[in-house]
């Protein structure tokens, strides 16, 4: 009772201050969440150039520059990476060493689920393919998450601190100790398989995993079932941050697909190039991407029109700008979103006429009919998804990541 009375009268004292006193009092109490890691996991971007130095270890430096220029490669945006975000790197670490707190470096090479346990701090460093991976290996809602963008010049990096910080890295260690941070729950997709074949080993869908192994990244959580109860069904313990697409492995072919939305008793057979179950973090990303508008397809709607065709240019901007806009959603809703590619409508599939393209849905059921199906997780983690397997998406409420947006 004692510490409610305080915690009113504090509110009181707020609402009657001046401005600047109120501020004042509002960062004396940010401070009492004081937060100063004692373990940072840096996890450092796995750049192209020096994975492509890895498949080439006898070439020199002017020798494998000819190479990936021979390739197409650009050496010079290649190289401009990976020198930026090893300066970062070199400057976190200088930083952690003065202010004495431990840290560990890895990259996707190296990292592990027992190394993310062991920090009370995970750091990313690069972009957002760099922070999804780091997140994928946090199985809790405790332990926090901040990213910086190591070259922001070629990384829009929607999920990491502002470019500021990039060149201000002690001003980050600044405002944690000083309480000048928010805490964003962003919501995670739980995925549950059923049917035969749900055991078969995981896959990794960027190049350099394959090449450099695997077998660190998929350590964590249940890879065989431990009883005949389980044979038929699986809780998969990766979490989907952005995304999670269903389709065929092959993009040229038609992924065929049963689903149904909540508590539907049947399904909805659909025919198209796969279909996106999004976050509201990730609403974005790719599920923006693929139900964004483009000014070309409005002007051509518009034109059809009997009455008004006066659009300037600016108003069909501001259609497509609005309208796009409005694809985002919370990153802590409770809901998901999905997003069915290039459905196929015809005469035999008039039934797909009415089906809504995209929308919210609490709980989103696929059946494959795919013959040689994947499911793939924030475009890393990859499940075969065949013929008779069944997936239920939705929002995991313990299983949110705990992402710092700093003040």
């Amino acid at each position: 009772m004692k510490s409610r009375c305080i915690f009113v009268g504090t509110l009181q004292i707020l609402q009657s201050q001046p401005t600047y006193l109120r501020k004042s009092l509002e960062v004396f109490l940010r401070n009492a969440s004081s937060f100063v890691p004692k373990k940072v996991l840096i996890v450092a971007k796995l750049t192209r150039y020096y994975f492509e130095k890895l498949r080439e270890p006898s070439l020199n430096e002017e020798q494998f520059k000819n190479k990936l220029l021979e390739k197409g490669s650009d050496y010079d945006l290649l190289f401009d990476t990976y020198r930026a975000t090893k300066d970062i790197e070199n400057e976190v670490t200088r930083i952690l060493n003065k202010l004495n707190i431990e840290y560990k470096k890895v990259d996707r090479s190296t990292i592990n689920s027992t190394d993310v346990t062991w920090a009370d701090l995970v750091l990313p460093i690069g972009g957002d393919g760099t922070f999804l991976l780091a997140a994928n290996l946090i199985f809790d809602d405790k332990t926090p998450i901040l990213g910086i963008n190591s070259y922001p010049r070629h990384s829009a990096g929607f999920l990491m601190l502002p470019s500021y910080y990039t060149n201000h890295i002690p001003r980050i260690f600044e405002l944690l100790k000083a309480g000048q941070y928010n805490i964003l729950m962003r919501s995670r997709i739980r995925i549950t398989l059923k049917g035969e074949g749900i055991w078969d080993p995981p896959f990794h869908m960027h190049e350099e995993k394959n090449f450099l192994g695997v077998e660190r990244f998929f350590s964590h959580g249940q890879l065989k079932p431990t009883n005949e109860n389980q044979l038929n069904e699986r809780v998969l313990p990766w979490l989907a941050l952005n995304e999670a697409f269903v389709a065929e492995v092959f993009a040229a072919k038609m992924s065929n697909l049963l689903i149904k939305f909540d508590d539907e008793e049947n399904f909805h057979r659909i025919k198209s190039s796969g279909i996106c179950i999004s976050t509201g973090t990730g609403s974005t990303s790719w599920y923006k991407a693929i139900n964004s508008i483009h000014p070309q397809l409005v002007r051509q709607i518009v034109s059809l029109l009997n009455g008004r065709t006066n659009f300037t240019n600016t108003d069909i901007d501001k259609i497509c700008s609005k309208f796009n806009h409005s694809l985002h959603f919370s990153p802590e809703a409770q809901n998901i979103c999905y997003a069915i590619r290039d459905l196929n409508v015809t005469k035999v599939l008039q039934a797909q006429k009415s089906l809504e393209r995209f929308n919210f849905c609490k709980k989103l059921t696929i059946r494959s009919l795919c013959m040689n199906g994947g499911l793939v997780l924030d475009g890393g983690i990859a499940i075969q998804f065949n013929l008779g397997t069944t997936a239920e998406f939705k929002i995991d409420p313990e299983g949110a990541l705990r992402s710092i947006i700093l003040l």
